[in-house]
């Protein structure tokens, strides 16, 4: 994706504050509480990642364990909940965008490389050592995420190479990968394509059900119930029929209710920007209200609660879609949001070496 620019948007009732500052005196911390209608705040703590790369692959794997990926080759970890990373990076990879990873503990990891090759690398000593899993040189090739159902079986989607679209799959912890085979993905539109914006463009749910994002002349969702053998696709109302529209994020709570974000990174105040739905797929309806700004990035949070990223802050929605409410904060070019499962901690990340914890409070 390439660069686009910046709005600043001025603030109110905004309240900054300066936690321990580091050895060198430079303050590590800074928290943003924002006051909202909700019974709820938000604060955010910048945290110190010793990068500039633009990282856009984030899996928080637990309040503790976050792996982080971007540009350069690059692959953080922390394991004390962002105190300090380490750089984990793939040897001899400083030119290979890792748009996805795939944590699965603190030691195991998968990254996505897009394109030129694609590669997929993995590591099951913490980073110490990577071995390549996949590769595929093919012209067109361009992955733009993956997700995992359970340890062993995960699937990742590119964009369409000679006219057909182009799903993998692994069986065996993404150890190795095969094709999916074609006959069971509707035909491909012209135009028609993904976004590696945040690698969350295939959601999956329990033990077969995954959704898939798309853009171009129209904006798709497909869905599968087989672990991505056979699918079905619904148009969205999500904004479309440009070279760079559509679908770039999308996440379900369950089943029934998911979000799908998106819109056109070369015109980021445009509308029609989110859809939800709360039958699976089946049916995608814009919300009630919402903020008509380009995101790269929707994850759900807890109960009714997702949370959307992009160039211009963040947007929270506690009614599963319906409406959402901005909170443009001083904080920008964020590409991904993801929070640890059962707790108020969530993390995001963006542009020169952006990385931020996030706190919900009641």
């Amino acid at each position: 994706m390439s660069e686009v620019g910046r709005k600043n948007i001025s603030l109110s009732r905004l309240h900054f504050g300066y936690g321990r500052a580091s050895k060198r005196g430079i303050p590590l911390v800074v928290c943003l509480i924002f006051n909202c209608l909700f019974a709820q705040s938000l604060s955010l703590e910048k945290l110190d990642s010793g990068s500039d790369a633009s990282f856009r692959g984030l899996d928080v794997v637990n309040r503790n364990v976050v792996w982080v990926s971007g540009t350069g080759g690059t692959v953080l970890r922390t394991v004390n909940g962002g105190k300090s990373w380490k750089n984990v990076s793939v040897p001899h990879q400083d030119k290979t965008d890792f748009r996805d990873v795939e944590g699965f503990d603190k030691n195991s990891a998968i990254v996505m490389g897009i394109a030129t090759p694609a590669q997929f690398f993995k590591t099951t000593d913490g980073g110490q050592t990577w071995n390549p899993v996949y590769f595929d040189d093919r012209e067109g090739i361009f992955f733009d995420g993956m997700s995992f159902w359970n340890r062993k079986e995960g699937i990742a989607f590119s964009d369409p190479v000679d006219g057909g679209h182009i799903l993998i799959r692994t069986e065996d912890g993404g150890d190795s990968w095969f094709e999916l085979p074609s006959e069971g993905m509707p035909a491909k539109l012209d135009p028609e394509f993904g976004f590696a914006a945040s690698g969350t463009g295939i959601p999956v749910q329990g033990k077969h059900t995954a959704w898939l994002g798309m853009g171009g002349v129209k904006s798709r969702v497909f869905k599968s119930e087989d672990g991505g053998f056979n699918w079905t696709v619904t148009e969205t109302p999500v904004v479309h029929g440009g070279q760079s529209t559509g679908i770039y994020s999308v996440a379900f709570k369950n089943k029934k209710m998911g979000i799908a974000v998106g819109g056109d990174y070369t015109n980021q105040s445009i509308k029609n920007t989110m859809a939800y739905t709360h039958d699976g797929g089946t049916t995608w309806h814009l919300p009630d209200k919402q903020t008509h700004q380009y995101r790269e990035c929707v994850a759900h949070y807890r109960e009714n609660t997702f949370f959307a990223v992009g160039p211009s802050g963040f947007d929270r929605t506690t009614d599963n879609g319906k409406t959402w409410t901005p909170h443009y904060w001083e904080v920008q070019d964020l590409t991904a949001i993801a929070f640890a499962k059962g707790t108020r901690t969530g993390f995001t990340v963006g542009k020169r070496g952006q990385i931020y914890r996030l706190k919900v409070n009641p």
